[in-house]
């Protein structure tokens, strides 16, 4: 009981210690709405932040007492998600994620094996230092808690940043940022730069790779393959890339520039960002077949008011509620070409 005790005082002094290592948004504050002028003025002072070279992390470094175990049940949560607090986890007292998924299998593990470390992977190496920041999709300001809880998704169970979850994960992204520059960027995180491409993306053409490349980890049809004790929250060996339990047709995922930025940084399986596997159209062609109207994929009924502000759209997010009447406006907002696939917000 006193570890525990220990844990959750830990805890709560962590994620107010580490609250200095943020990005400056003053003179907003986390919770408000930006008009486009001022949302576009701190998207560029954003992305104009110095950068700071790559940090391989050491999961040896991590220390003993209540701050390494706040950092390792982190660690554990984003490695065994499914099982911990998935849909269909054990103990039903925990069920706050809408999925079967592990948080790992986006946010790849590099050579550390810790997860959230590989390059362009989606890295949460310098997550702390990025936030609060403005979020496109919402128009508002959110705060690094808020971000780690819209990952959980809207759950059978409630998730606030009082949740022991969440402030273990916090726990775990503040230990990645120990050390680094307040305010600054850092090499290699986000998504895979992509050199420029002249044609559309073409998802008949990705339909194809898929089926030669990608179809024998993630399944004919884009399934996933399912672990023996899947139906007690054991998850998947390979995630689902369509159908109901994996990204919805509301998401950045959603866009197929920046799908194809990430599957280009790790896909096939073994893929790096220094020895891709596929050229910058292939990546684009599978993308277009994943996020294509007619790959069966999870509707969101609210996307329609996501990403409000048509200014800041991610490139590729095209709906066709934004196009009424115009099937080729859409057809090219969404596959393109592209005047630039990394120019995304």
């Amino acid at each position: 009981m006193k570890r525990v005790e220990a844990l959750s005082l830990f805890l709560g002094l962590w994620a107010f210690a580490g609250s200095a290592q943020a990005f400056d948004i003053a003179p907003h504050q986390v919770g408000d709405t930006l008009p486009t002028p001022q949302a576009r003025a701190m998207l560029e002072r954003y992305a104009a932040r110095p950068p700071q070279p790559w940090r391989e992390p050491d999961a040896a470094r991590i220390p003993a007492g209540p701050e390494g175990d706040a950092v390792r049940e982190g660690i554990n949560l984003l490695r065994n998600t499914s099982p911990r607090v998935g849909k269909l986890a054990p103990d039903a007292s925990k069920r706050m994620g809408w999925n079967s998924l592990n948080c790992v299998h986006c946010h790849q593990a590099g050579p550390s094996g810790l997860p959230g470390t590989k390059p362009y992977a989606l890295p949460l190496v310098n997550a702390v230092n990025d936030y609060p920041k403005f979020d496109i999709k919402s128009g508002k300001i959110i705060s690094l808690e808020q971000r780690v809880i819209g990952m959980f998704g809207p759950g059978s169970v409630p998730v606030t940043p009082e949740s022991p979850e969440v402030k273990s994960i916090v726990a775990y992204l503040r230990w990645l940022a120990q050390g680094t520059p307040p305010h600054s960027a850092m090499e290699r995180t986000g998504l895979m730069p992509l050199p420029p491409t002249r044609r559309a993306a073409d998802p008949r053409r990705g339909a194809k790779l898929y089926a030669a490349l990608c179809s024998s980890c993630h399944g004919t049809d884009a399934a996933g393959q399912r672990r023996p004790d899947f139906d007690a929250g054991g998850g998947y060996l390979f995630p689902p890339i369509a159908g109901s339990d994996t990204y919805d047709n509301a998401g950045h995922m959603f866009a197929v520039p920046l799908l194809a930025r990430y599957i280009r940084a790790s896909m096939p399986l073994g893929a790096t960002h220094d020895r891709p596997q596929l050229t910058p159209e292939q990546a684009l062609d599978i993308a277009a077949f994943l996020n294509d109207d007619a790959t069966p994929r999870l509707q969101n009924p609210n996307r329609q008011r996501l990403y409000p502000d048509p200014a800041l759209r991610p490139q590729g997010f095209a709906i066709p509620e934004h196009f009424p009447g115009q099937p080729e406006a859409y057809r090219r907002a969404k596959f393109g070409p592209f005047r630039d696939v990394n120019e995304n917000y």
